[in-house]
């Protein structure tokens, strides 16, 4: 199995993976189903790879450039400017492929491009603080928490971050946070940095000012 770029003329095969795996989920909310435009949306602007085994569409994973005028953009949530911001949109992965490893393969895969690309300098993701795989995944690349809020009209998210080119500073003893301490979180999680996910607990920084 190897990575190929995608294109619009892979959509149905795209939606179809999509609803397979929505299908099989237990907690159906961790999955936030793109509609046939949206999908189309990061197709074109090109930041999307594959995985195909004999000829059937595996595993796929998507960025996606937000418009510089769209509400709740993420590089708000920290701070950054938006026109140098993209976000890592979505990740698919066929049930009897899992265990392979495919997810954070492409997200490697998709980061290496947009470094290469030199047109951004911040990526963003949101996950749904109960999805434990997603984060993992997040950490993994190398995202970390700057805070958790209400998005999207009053969901819970951790807003997760990658700077391409400086480093985050941090400061003191490491803090061990349940990840389903959501009032504290909510409440103080904006002055620390989520550095990884070490069992049921996310290790928290506090932030240099």
């Amino acid at each position: 199995m190897e990575f190929e770029k995608l294109s619009t003329k892979n959509i149905e095969e795209i939606m179809q993976l999509q609803d397979r795996v929505y299908e099989v989920l237990e907690q159906k909310e961790v999955l936030e189903k793109l509609s046939k435009e949206e999908m189309e949306s990061c197709l074109n602007q090109g930041y999307v790879t594959g995985v195909f085994d004999n000829g059937k569409l595996a595993a796929l994973r998507m960025m996606y450039i937000p418009s510089l005028d769209e509400k709740e953009h993420l590089a708000d949530d920290v701070g950054v400017p938006r026109d140098r911001s993209i976000y890592s949109e979505i990740s698919l992965v066929d049930p009897p492929y899992r265990g392979q490893g495919l997810q954070t393969k492409m997200g490697e895969y998709l980061i290496k491009q947009v470094k290469e690309s030199g047109d951004f300098d911040y990526i963003f993701s949101t996950v749904m603080p109960v999805n434990l795989a997603s984060l993992k995944d997040k950490f993994r690349l190398g995202f970390k928490i700057m805070r958790t809020r209400l998005k999207y009209g009053g969901k819970r998210r951790h807003i997760l971050y990658m700077p391409l080119k400086e480093e985050l500073q941090i400061t003191g003893e490491v803090l061990k946070i349940k990840y389903d301490n959501y009032d504290w979180m909510m409440n103080d999680g904006q002055n620390f940095i989520g550095y990884t996910l070490n069992g049921e607990f996310i290790e928290y920084y506090k932030k240099e000012n």
